[in-house]
């Protein structure tokens, strides 16, 4: 089984993301999740983490949770995307002690070895220290755009909060899960009714209303779909692009039949 790490700046498509991963922990020895700046500061992120964390403590001896709230990092708190509190406004706290274990990044990327699987669900600034200890890992990473029109500031919203970081994580060999591969009919999620209680469904339904609440035209769950590629990269095809910046992508185009969050 495959050590993993997950950087999210924990909006709600990286809870969507986080729960999916959770579901599939069987495939995981250990979960590295590193909570950053992004969607919303990092110190939200980090509560953020805790809190859908508080949903599955079965799975808490597993996971270690990196603190990197004394680190400055770029980040933007667009509520009406994600929600007052960045998660839909729709999970609280669950009763009872979070017990995963919690260690800084400093003394966290010291004991990294190289050989961990990695999912980037947020702004690069700290996965390029990571990439820049360790040369060989392959991350998948959501951020980009080639063909599609931008969502913020010219840019897909990962890549602008921090481009040179984005550029020096793209260099090597990875899997980009960009606006490219989510814009598209069959990962729309509008298009799909979710229902009972469970986490995964109640998420989903927070970010198709609002979406509706913007009036976009879809409901695209970005992070969610990197992580359908993490552990189901068949349904995928990469595609070896050049991004306005000059970066070369490996940008992700979803051919399967079923549907991307089918286990």
């Amino acid at each position: 089984m495959d050590h993993l790490i997950i950087f999210a700046d924990y909006g709600l498509d990286d809870a969507a993301a986080s729960v999916t991963v959770f579901r599939n922990e069987k495939k995981f020895s250990q979960i590295d999740i590193v909570p950053v700046g992004g969607n919303v500061p990092a110190e939200k992120s980090f509560s953020n983490c805790l809190t859908l964390l508080s949903y599955f403590p079965e799975l808490q001896n597993k996971i270690t949770v990196v603190d990197t709230r004394e680190i400055q990092q770029p980040s933007e708190y667009l509520a009406e995307i994600h929600g007052k509190d960045g998660m839909g406004d729709i999970l609280f706290r669950q009763p009872g002690t979070i017990d995963s274990a919690i260690i800084n990044y400093e003394q966290w990327i010291e004991n990294t070895t190289g050989k961990e699987r990695l999912l980037s669900l947020g702004p690069m600034t700290l996965v390029k220290p990571l990439m820049e200890k360790h040369d060989s890992y392959c991350p998948v990473i959501m951020g980009g755009c080639v063909h599609t029109p931008p969502n913020f500031n010219g840019y897909e919203f990962n890549q602008s909060l921090d481009r040179e970081a984005f550029s020096f994580c793209t260099r090597g060999k990875h899997a980009a899960i960009t606006l490219d591969t989510c814009r598209i009919d069959k990962l729309d999620m509008r298009r799909k009714v979710f229902s009972g209680n469970g986490l995964y469904e109640t998420i989903v339904r927070a970010d198709q209303a609002l979406s509706i609440s913007r009036k976009e035209e879809g409901c695209y769950i970005w992070d969610d779909v990197a992580a359908a590629y993490l552990l189901y990269p068949e349904r995928f095809v990469l595609n070896k692009e050049i991004d306005k910046d000059g970066n070369t992508l490996y940008n992700a185009a979803y051919i399967s039949k079923k549907e991307y969050f089918e286990s």
